[in-house]
């Protein structure tokens, strides 16, 4: 039997109506039950696998296998996309890849690989073959569109392309950039090709002609079909930053050209001067997107998160403010610190907080794998590690944009000790930049990981957290944001035996798990596992149906 799921498809007077909304942040009533109960069951999900460590590699000559997934992205239909990598002989192969698993599923396709050469434009012949250049890493999560299936990722490749200067000195540019994909047609959404005549359209909004953007940290998203949206790093006299989007013909991109949705030179919204010191990856939804934007990312004063609409240098609404009340917390309780992952369906917006003074330390040691340079810059930096002092009270909330209410979906205290994870990443100095998330020195990086559903009514939330006790223990849970709050599903958790989500790891113990911000959708939940035992080693990216 064929089970057919309906999507939410936006009319024209619901998006007129989120778009008048004036949006504020309001407390959300306390709930009987304590925020972050988790009901003690033995999870009752069944899971499909998209891909794991028995699947080939599509494209690969000669045939390897999976190795390692990153978190993955799914859309309302059930199409998953994955960044993932295979060992082999030639070295590794890396790439973006999607499988179609709502309806009868289908084979697993490579978006973008290590092999595939650069959408244009692109005109550097490379040898020994002298084929156009190809694409290096893929250094961010890929996403899919909500209710379509255009893929985005960000690339970084050899420069893509030669030119002459007015002094008939030849140059090359392009190393990074913002690239999607749909039903095999490949596009160059955002490029450093800004200066390059005939190019401009790929050049900074705002600033001085001929400007053209550094780097794309973090992870771009899609806002629909022929739409994305991205953070953008660019030099102007000073290093700003800023959110761009991009409405593209996958036919013809002169078409169209990049614009800014805000940016260091935006003045913070209720501020008469203090500009955007830094901005976060977006996120978006068909009409909108939303991002965080801070005066200072260190130790922020005033920002929050902010929704706008896909124009030119929009007004910006303030869903959340650093200084607004924490939900369920005594009046006068103030967030002081928000995440930059946020998770946006057009309505709901899941969101990491933290309140209060009382920190305390966690001891973050380098990482065993990875590039060479990164790890031993990491050990010379820090040879017995880094104390480092995390928020005591943080927690996971969702603000629904339409009835302007902020709800709490759990909190650190009886049940989690801590939502944050850190990576160590960045450029060493000398090193060339193919696995870089951008040109900074290499620090370490902390980001919390929450992902939410439900335009039509109470959404779902899925989280990661982990637990407390002295065992360490991570897992990916899930429940309603509601008043009062639901109890808490526990999806997966490390230490559990790998068969709850694979067949193929029976035996071996759950070791990680991964979730993103577009890893729920109308009921579809995927994820990424990795199991072992030691000496046995089994990893893949999965998919599930949740209750509705």
């Amino acid at each position: 039997m064929t089970t057919t799921y309906r999507h939410f498809k936006p009319s024209a007077m619901y998006v007129a109506m989120l778009l008048s909304l004036p949006i504020t942040s309001v407390l959300a009533q306390t709930s009987d039950q304590p925020v972050g109960t988790t009901v003690q069951l033995q999870p009752a999900f069944v899971w499909s696998t998209v891909a794991n460590s028995a699947t080939d590699m599509p494209g690969s000559d000669p045939a390897r296998k999976f190795s390692s997934f990153n978190q993955p992205s799914v859309n309302s239909m059930g199409m998953v996309v994955m960044r993932a990598r295979g060992k082999g002989e030639g070295g590794p192969l890396r790439g973006v890849y999607t499988r179609q698993m709502g309806g009868v599923p289908g084979p697993v396709v490579s978006a973008f690989d290590s092999l595939t050469a650069v959408p244009q434009p692109n005109n550097i012949l490379y040898p020994p073959d002298d084929k156009l250049g190809t694409f290096t890493e893929f250094p961010a999560f890929a996403r899919i569109g909500m209710y379509d299936n255009t893929v985005v990722t960000r690339g970084q490749s050899k420069p893509v392309w030669k030119y002459l200067l007015p002094d008939q000195t030849e140059t090359r540019v392009g190393t990074s950039g913002v690239y999607a994909a749909n039903l095999g047609k490949r596009v160059s959404a955002a490029t450093q090709l800004g200066p390059v005549a005939g190019y401009e359209y790929f050049g900074v909004p705002g600033a001085p002609a001929g400007t053209k953007f550094d780097q794309f940290p973090g992870a771009p998203a899609v806002a629909n079909r022929n739409a994305v949206v991205f953070k953008g790093n660019y030099t102007d006299g000073v290093p700003k930053t800023g959110i761009f989007y991009h409405w593209f013909d996958f036919f013809d991109l002169t078409k169209s050209k990049v614009s800014v949705i805000a940016s260091s030179n935006t003045v913070i919204p209720g501020q008469t001067s203090v500009r955007f010191g830094s901005t976060a990856p977006p996120s978006a939804s068909p009409i909108d997107a939303v991002f965080l934007g801070l005066d200072n990312e260190e130790a922020p004063t005033m920002g929050g998160i902010y929704r706008a609409p896909l124009l030119s240098n929009p007004k910006l609404q303030p869903l959340v403010s650093i200084g607004s009340q924490v939900p369920g917390e005594l009046v006068g309780v103030k967030f002081n610190r928000l995440g930059e992952a946020l998770s946006y369906d057009g309505r709901f917006v899941a969101f990491w907080g933290a309140w209060g003074e009382a920190t305390r330390n966690v001891t973050l040691i380098c990482p065993a794998d990875g590039q060479k340079e990164v790890i031993d810059f990491c050990v010379n930096k820090y040879p017995s590690g880094l104390s480092m002092a995390v928020p005591t009270n943080q927690g996971f909330f969702v603000h629904d944009a339409l009835f302007r209410v902020t709800y709490a979906v759990a909190k650190t205290g009886v049940v989690y000790k801590d939502f944050l994870y850190w990576t160590f990443s960045g450029r060493p100095p000398g090193v060339g930049d193919s696995d870089s998330e951008d040109f900074e020195e290499p620090r370490w990086r902390s980001a919390a990981f929450v992902a939410a559903f439900g335009p039509l009514g109470k959404p779902q939330v899925a989280f990661k957290g982990r637990k407390v006790g002295e065992t360490v223990i991570d897992g990916i849970y899930l429940t309603a944001a509601t008043v009062p709050a639901t109890a808490i599903r526990t999806v997966v958790e490390t230490g559990m035996d790998g068969s709850v989500v694979d067949p193929g790891a029976a035996g071996l113990p759950v070791t990680t798990v991964g979730l993103e911000r577009d890893g729920l959708r109308n009921g579809w939940l995927s994820i990424a596992a990795s199991m072992t035992n030691g000496v046995t080693n089994w990893a893949g990216v999965y998919l599930t149906r949740t209750a509705r």
